[in-house]
């Protein structure tokens, strides 16, 4: 065979392939497009990330005419009903609503019964004092300029807007209301002739997300939450495949096979892309053809489906709601897990604030149960794959509502008993099956996540200028003193000496390595650096401080000291350097207890330490007789106790969180009030020079950004690990790139 021939038989051959995938149904080709894309995104790791960019580009297309469909699909669908026929419809659909909310509300708050016990803890989080936004419900629901909530995006504003359209045209006669219905009927066939067209070039958008997903995306960024994302997946699993589709075949002449099969385009999709808009047309083609192949499909029929569909889209669906298991992942994770009567409260509030977004709800549900936010990050970063999950179900409940809504309207919905047991049987056995199965598997199969002290212990501060720390305390009356040194004495003699508190994470502690580390060991260090001097380490006990400092044991403490007015005439603090909040250290499962002032009353022989902040505490002390609070020479005293002598510390958020890394069963509990308190370097009551320089010096380092850059990484943990780069077949199997 000719070398011409091998070509052209190739050529045919590729001709052949791609005309098998072009004949392909839209569902099998997104789903071959998306295992191909997960393909050649674990091939070529990182370098594929681009390819992002085309699959937004394709999910903008496919969204070009959403709101535009449910606008006209809206008006044209209510204006033709009898006023008799949307009264049933709005009534009876919001009953069927109601019920799908109560069974995915019951199966989220099961759903942490499958967790395994896991003891852990993280770096301290700004979203945990961050204030929540509050959710505009005016703007969201009220349509008061309704092109300014189309152009928002504020869905359900619109259906607001196009619903009460529609419900005047139901009013109206004569030709005008004929002309208006048949121009919103053309227009909804352009728009989903549009939509169909579009769906043409889905696969190669969902091309494109899948591969950049698999190029970008490690398994070990998720480590610390293998626990939520597989029982989110089961959850969302569970009521896609499982309890929706039963309730469907129990009470409807639907069979099981025939609800999974007519959903599985939209379904494919809606994985493949995580968005549910772009399936809303085919939601309702599908819907009308499962009822047309049972001959249970009148004209009035098809108008319910078409409006039902958009009009229940812009509700919380069961697919949102599942994100509320993120809050009950969060206060497992956490050590302090939801409670049982904050179970129906949690549930309510948090479906009325996911009539929002979930990046709003999230905060808003773990403010409402007093968790930190610590994990939202990582509920964001997860949001990619989670979303996925979360969209399948979504489009289930949209069918479900849908279908049992349309069997009801037809009068074909069987609610007699037979039907209502095997219905429930199947929804409490198909439940308790799965967090068996789950509780079990995670519990063999998954271990702790690694603790993050072995991070801690092992940061550094990068070093630019000779070090020397002494570990042995100067006595009063005993080291000898000497003279108080300017700035102009620090330069001669070439050495700057910093006073210490040992173990006063994270401002100054040992790391692994034997070593002096922390924010302001860092910034000592920088401070020496620009002075052009060596620096000395000098420990220091906080009730010797001001003499420490007056006898010129060294220059300058810096090691995260709270002002103490108490002290003001006995040595000069430089400007504040931070600003923490004022929080409560406690065992994991007494963390829930402190965090309110009605709660903490109600407590009985509690003993909270406390090693600063003297002056607030006596004040506190006042309006709390059930609490004994016990002076400790420093924090260590607290968390390395043996017998449980201590109830409490207090302590700030970010040193607090610090701890609970080294010491996981400890929580943070952040205060009612939110307190903060200033904490700055001291220097002795006559060194003006020394004082004037520091202050000035802080000044530069705030602005330049060298502070903030200390401060996201001892105190957030920011850079304290280097990201390796994403595993792929083109760099660590074939070695064809470093």
């Amino acid at each position: 065979m000719k070398h011409g021939d091998i070509n052209l038989h190739d050529s045919i051959g590729m001709k052949s392939v791609f005309k098998k995938m072009l004949s392909m149904t839209s569902s099998s080709q997104m789903l071959v497009a998306m295992f191909l894309g997960f393909a050649i995104g674990i091939f070529f790791g990182e370098s594929v990330g681009w390819l992002r960019s085309i699959g937004t580009s394709v999910i903008l297309l496919m969204q070009m005419t959403v709101l535009p469909y449910i606008v006209v699909s809206l008006v044209g669908g209510i204006g033709k009903l009898q006023k008799s026929t949307a009264m049933l419809i709005f009534s009876r659909a919001g009953l069927i609503m109601l019920l799908l909310w109560l069974i995915g509300l019951i199966t989220v708050a099961l759903m942490p019964l499958s967790f395994p016990f896991v003891e852990s803890a993280s770096f301290f989080s700004t979203s945990t004092i961050e204030p929540v936004a509050a959710i505009d419900y005016f703007k969201l629901y009220i349509p008061s300029n309704p092109f300014e909530s189309m152009a928002a995006g504020y869905v359900p504003a619109m259906v607001v807007f196009s619903i009460a359209m529609g419900l005047a045209l139901i009013g109206m006669e004569g030709d005008h209301k004929q002309q208006i219905l048949t121009f919103m009927h053309t227009t909804s066939e352009v728009f989903s002739r549009i939509t169909q067209g579009l769906v043409k070039v889905l696969p190669i958008g969902i091309f494109a997300m899948s591969a950049s997903a698999a190029g970008t995306m490690g398994v070990d960024e998720f480590a610390s939450m293998q626990v939520y994302l597989i029982s989110y997946f089961v959850l969302c699993l569970l009521l896609t495949f499982w309890i929706l589709p039963w309730i469907i075949a129990s009470i409807t002449p639907i069979t099981f096979a025939q609800a999974l099969r007519v959903s599985k385009a939209s379904l494919i999709t809606a994985f493949a892309t995580g968005n549910i808009f772009i399936v809303i047309p085919v939601i309702v083609e599908e819907c009308k053809q499962i009822m047309r192949e049972h001959d249970n499909l009148s004209e009035d029929c098809a108008t319910l489906i078409e409006i039902l569909v958009p009009i229940a889209f812009t509700f919380p669906n069961i697919g949102k709601l599942t994100v509320i298991l993120f809050v009950f992942f969060a206060g497992w994770f956490n050590g302090t897990p939801i409670d049982l009567t904050s179970i129906p409260s949690l549930s309510v509030s948090g479906l009325l604030s996911l009539f929002g977004s979930v990046y709003v709800a999230i905060p808003f549900m773990l403010d409402l149960v007093h968790l930190p936010s610590d994990l939202f990050q990582l509920f964001v970063m997860a949001g990619f794959i989670t979303g996925k999950f979360g969209s399948i179900t979504a489009v289930m409940n949209l069918f479900a509502l849908t279908l049992l809504t349309a069997a009801l309207f037809q009068k074909s919905l069987r609610l007699r008993p037979p039907q209502l047991i095997k219905m429930g049987l199947g929804i409490v056995s198909g439940v308790l099956l799965t967090l068996v199965v789950c509780r079990v598997g995670m519990g063999v199969f998954i271990s702790s996540p690694a603790i993050t002290s072995e991070v801690i212990a092992n940061m550094q501060v990068a070093d630019k200028v000779p070090t020397k720390v002494k570990k042995q305390f100067p006595v009063l009356g005993q080291t000898p003193s000497s003279p108080v040194a300017d700035i102009q004495a620090i330069r001669t003699r070439g050495i700057l000496r910093v006073g210490y508190t040992p173990s006063n994470v994270p401002f100054s502690y040992y790391n692994n390595a034997g070593q002096l580390v922390g924010f302001d060991s860092a910034m000592a260090t920088k401070l020496a650096e620009d002075l052009d001097v060596e620096v000395e380490f000098i420990p220091f006990r906080k009730a010797e401080l001001a003499r420490s400092l007056k006898a010129g044991f060294f220059d300058i403490a810096m090691s995260g000291l709270a002002m103490d007015i108490r002290q003001m005439d006995q040595l000069s603090y430089c400007e504040p350097v931070l600003e923490l909040n004022l929080a409560i250290a406690t065992k994991d499962h007494l963390v829930n207890s402190f965090k309110s002032s009605q709660s903490i009353l109600e407590m009985e022989q509690v003993t909270i330490a406390y090693a600063e902040h003297g002056d607030a505490i006596e004040d506190v002390a006042a309006n709390y007789p059930n609490i004994e609070f016990v002076k400790v020479e420093g924090y260590k005293n607290f968390f390395r106790q043996k017998d449980d002598k201590y109830d409490a510390m207090v302590i700030s958020a970010q040193a607090g969180s610090a701890w609970t890394l080294f010491f996981p069963g400890y929580g943070i509990a952040l205060l009612e009030s939110k307190s903060r308190y200033p904490v700055a370097y001291a220097v002795a009551q006559n060194n003006q020079s020394l004082l004037n320089y520091v202050n000035n010096w802080q000044r530069l380092r705030k602005v330049d950004g060298h502070q903030d850059q200390f401060y996201n990484y001892w105190m957030l943990g920011k850079g304290a690990t280097e990201p390796q780069p994403r595993w792929s077949i083109i760099r660590d199997v074939l070695h064809w790139v470093d």
